[in-house]
């Protein structure tokens, strides 16, 4: 998730002025437009401008070698064999050290060990009696909305595994850090802060991925299950029970056969019947491929709040059996439908942030990847710590050493894909592909917003405003290599 967010309040004297330009009497149309002077156009407010992407070409035939070179793999398939024996691991082992949601062995663990640990922090975070958090309406919430919340997430947790706490997401759905759809964002009259960065919203569960229901809400509109990548608030209708004959089959299909969407978004329905919407980073089993299509499984909720299984036919061009060649080509298709769209904290309105953009891009290849920048960069298998050096060595290195699709590049709060070199203003400089909000100044006191997943270089400086704060330049440089 991109935490690139610091930032100092608007200025008394700013602040007053936005008041009397906001208030619900102004002048007639013709005197603002006499005196009104013309605001450029990127402008949007006093701490907040649109970064011009109009240097940086966001097709993605630009970015990618050409000829041959598109087919040849980035990720030998040994490699790719070994991650997707561990991503299969995380989402459906059931031995002993094996970390799936449906492993009573790794649920009872995690239940020794205080699973009301991580919700019991989020409500002393949020709600305490010095919290300060603010709603949809720019006021603070009061604190009978604290309580109300509090109440209603104050609910036990089996200190024992229980079978019929497996479960599986019937739907994309958001998880929340406490069971509330309200956001809590911090002071919106701060640059960086308000919308989107909502932070009770943490991440998103695709459909089909297998959860432990830990417990419910005192109301029974939330479940806060525990998912191979998150743990948090979901609504209750988008999780259904997995019992054990459904778990025996989904296990059993998922062995043989696993598959990946490679494009969004996909509706997925049959004979005129929708389950959900699917794009990449969703996967499930299959049972037959034939030329063009994918007879594929997918959960369904019964009346009693069970799954039950449904079978579905897909197009070879929005589903393919996992792990998919690691090749230049393959991430083209993928890019040509994640490029472009909007970023969304903690996956807000079902959009990606950063560490979810690269996480949907690495699945289909078999790779699993953590939810949080941090601990992508951590589970790479070569993690090289430029920190130390100045922007032009942490340039030169990656320009030097950074291997194209397989080179993540973190700094705190932020995660992004390195692709290769490429030539600006007769300079060879490293490419990446990113989902990030935006720039900020060394002040911190506004930002440039890009908003959404691009093609960005990475530069000492940046001619559209060289004000702002380079992103080689952070306190931390870190290069994590995928092998």
């Amino acid at each position: 998730m991109n935490t690139i967010r610091m930032s100092t309040g608007i200025k008394p004297f700013l602040l007053t002025a936005l008041l009397l330009l906001s208030a619900c009497h102004t002048a007639p149309a013709t005197n603002r437009m006499e005196t009104a002077s013309p605001l450029p156009a990127d402008f949007i407010d006093p701490t907040k401008s649109v970064f011009a992407l109009s240097n940086y070409s966001q097709s993605v035939s630009t970015w990618l070698p050409d000829g041959q070179a598109m087919q040849m793999p980035v990720l030998d398939n040994a490699a790719q064999q070994r991650h997707f024996s561990a991503l299969k691991s995380r989402y459906f082992g059931m031995e002993p050290h094996e970390k799936s949601p449906w492993n009573p062995y790794y649920i009872a663990s995690i239940l020794r060990r205080g699973a009301e640990r991580v919700r019991d922090l989020n409500i002393s975070k949020y709600l305490g009696e010095q919290s300060v958090s603010w709603g949809e309406n720019f006021r603070v919430h009061s604190v009978q909305w604290k309580r109300e919340v509090r109440n209603n997430a104050a609910t036990r947790i089996d200190a024992v595994y229980r079978p019929a706490g497996r479960g599986i997401a019937l739907r994309e759905t958001l998880v929340r850090d406490l069971p509330t759809t309200d956001p809590a964002y911090d002071d919106p009259r701060q640059a960086g802060q308000g919308y989107p960065f909502d932070n009770l919203q943490n991440s998103s569960i695709r459909p089909g991925t297998p959860v432990y229901i830990l417990t419910h809400s005192h109301d029974r509109r939330w479940k806060y299950v525990l998912s191979p990548t998150v743990t948090g608030w979901v609504h209750s209708e988008d999780i259904a029970v997995a019992d054990r004959k459904f778990v025996s089959e989904w296990l059993a299909l998922a062995d043989n056969h696993l598959g990946a969407f490679i494009k969004q978004p996909v509706s997925v329905r049959q004979r005129g019947l929708y389950y959900f919407t699917a794009r990449p980073g969703t996967i499930l089993p299959f049972s037959n491929k034939m030329p063009g299509f994918f007879d594929v499984a997918v959960p369904a909720g019964k009346s009693d709040g069970h799954a039950q299984m449904r079978q579905v036919r897909l197009k070879d061009e929005e589903f393919v059996a996992m792990p998919w060649k690691m090749t230049p080509a393959n991430l083209a298709v993928l890019l040509q439908s994640m490029s472009g769209r909007p970023y969304g904290w903690g996956n807000y309105n079902f959009y990606n942030d950063c560490s979810a953009e690269i996480r949907s891009l690495m699945m289909p290849f078999g790779l699993f990847l953590p939810r949080n920048s941090a601990a992508q960069i951590q589970a790479t298998a070569r993690l090289v710590d430029l920190s130390k050096e100045n922007i032009s060595r942490r340039l030169s290195y990656l320009k030097e050493h950074g291997r194209p699709f397989t080179t993540l590049v973190w700094i705190p709060g932020h995660i992004m894909l390195y692709i290769g070199n490429t030539v600006i203003d007769g300079r060879k400089v490293p490419m990446t592909y990113q989902n990030i909000w935006g720039l900020r100044p060394a002040d911190s006191a506004s930002r440039s917003i890009i908003g959404g997943s691009v093609f960005f270089p990475l530069l000492a400086s940046y001619p559209e405003d060289p004000r702002l704060t380079s992103l080689v330049s952070k306190s931390q440089f870190k290069l994590g290599f995928i092998e």
